[in-house]
């Protein structure tokens, strides 16, 4: 019976600390193109050329985890120098996350800001996903 009762507990307290065992994702794509996939544990920043962008150029954002969100709405903003979050954008929890890059280019020139840190937020989640890097 102390065996069982050893097991039962061991059980028990791994399944009350243990957490999912798949983590967020997400992929940057310019235009169609994936351009940077990254997890919580990636760090590398994305990059690009200011002369190379053209009017209609859009950066999409994929995010995906094994709790999504059906209700409310999701988006990207930035952080201004002081802290403020500028809001890139904010959708509906199925559409698609996409802005163009001539507005981060313009947003980044009003604000006087020297990075670009992108965060998503939906109803669960408020997380640095990436850093851009415009040249």
């Amino acid at each position: 019976m102390n065996l069982f009762t050893l097991i039962l507990a061991t059980a028990i307290n791994t399944n009350i600390y243990s957490k999912a065992d798949t983590i967020d994702y997400w992929h940057v794509k310019y235009n169609d193109k994936t351009i940077a996939e990254y997890t919580a544990f990636d760090k590398a920043p994305i990059t690009i050329k200011k002369q190379d962008i053209k009017d209609s150029d859009i950066l999409t954002v994929e995010y995906g985890n094994d709790t999504p969100c059906y209700d409310g709405n999701k988006g990207l903003y930035i952080l201004s120098g002081n802290g403020k979050k500028i809001f890139l954008t904010t959708v509906g929890a199925t559409e698609p996350l996409k802005v163009y890059l001539n507005y981060i280019i313009a947003t980044k020139s009003y604000y006087h800001l020297k990075n670009l840190v992108f965060y998503y937020f939906d109803c669960r989640r408020n997380n640095l996903i990436f850093r851009l890097k415009i040249e």
